[in-house]
């Protein structure tokens, strides 16, 4: 790997409680002579105080205002001269030397355009972080849970959210809390796509990996980090966040399938809500039962009600 190759974007948005154990420890684990360049979103916090009085080394843009994970990132993109990119989200902390591996495969495999380590709590447990793209199949699969009941071989392939592994694979997409890439790849698709402005910006960016430039995306599983927000993003799942996420669904089907799967996409949905709606009534006794019949009609509703 050549020196000053390879370049961390990190975007922030009132990340005064991160934003140091973050640097500190991309500074502590990076290859020398990396680079880190902050696009800050217009933080009301110290966020930026805190970047410039105790990591001045680090280049700091600071936006006038939230222009959104996407355009932020493309900011970023746009002033980097190095060779490689490591898009990092600034409630991750690193553990060991996750570039260097990353750099390693995407010189050795032409064929891949994107690699990811593992991601981890901050108890050492492993967060999902690998995902088949959204359509007409995956999403009823996944709000009906049938990937845990389907054995380890169909996991792999079509069911990853429920697909546990100590090797490295190749999923159709990551999470985008960590994501290493040529700079010249990034580029050539556009960086990451501004129609979504928060979620799913991540698999929209290695759905264009794998259409416009024909590579693939590769999972390192012995190189791990620790992301913080996965836990309680987990758990944080609101009305307007849930809204969310089915709507830039919806955005995605319909940019790389076209309309009538989105159609059916929304469809397909919404027969999954109403049968695991069914199946909790008629087969599941637990004692959270009231509160996932609650989160089920809830979540058919949002869907109902967005553009499919």
């Amino acid at each position: 790997m050549n020196e000053n190759s390879g370049t961390y974007i990190i975007v922030t948005w009132n990340n005064e409680k991160e934003i140091e154990d973050c640097l500190s420890t991309v500074s502590r684990y990076s290859p020398k002579n990396s680079k880190v360049i902050v696009v800050d979103n217009n933080s009301n916090d110290r966020t930026v105080q805190i970047i410039k009085e105790k990591f001045p080394e680090t280049e700091l843009i600071e936006s006038k205002e939230n222009l959104g994970f996407a355009a932020a990132n493309n900011l970023a993109l746009e002033n980097v001269s190095s060779e490689y990119i490591c898009y990092l989200n600034p409630d991750v902390i690193l553990t060991e030397d996750i570039l260097t591996p990353s750099i390693e495969i995407l010189e050795d495999q032409s064929e891949v355009g994107l690699v990811a380590c593992r991601l981890k709590n901050k108890d050492g447990s492993n967060q999902p972080s690998c995902f088949n793209f959204a359509n007409s199949w995956s999403l009823p699969c996944e709000i009906l849970h049938i990937g845990a009941v389907m054995p380890r071989s169909l996991r792999k392939k079509y069911f990853l959210n429920y697909y546990k592994t100590n090797d490295d694979f190749k999923p159709d997409w990551v999470i985008g809390a960590e994501m290493v890439m040529r700079t010249k790849d990034a580029r050539a698709i556009g960086g990451f796509s501004t129609e979504y402005f928060m979620y799913t910006e991540d698999m929209d960016l290695c759905k264009k990996i794998s259409v416009i430039l024909k590579k693939q995306i590769y999972f390192i599983s012995g190189v791990s980090l620790i992301h913080l927000g996965g836990a309680s993003e987990a758990q944080n799942v609101n009305y307007n966040k849930q809204k969310k996420l089915f709507q830039n669904d919806m955005i995605f089907v319909r940019k790389f399938y076209g309309e009538s799967e989105a159609k059916r996409t929304k469809q397909k949905a919404m027969k999954a809500y109403l049968l695991r709606k069914l199946l909790l009534t008629a087969a599941y006794w637990k004692k959270d039962r009231s509160i996932h019949l609650s989160k089920t009609e809830e979540a058919y509703n949002i869907l109902k009600n967005v553009e499919g």
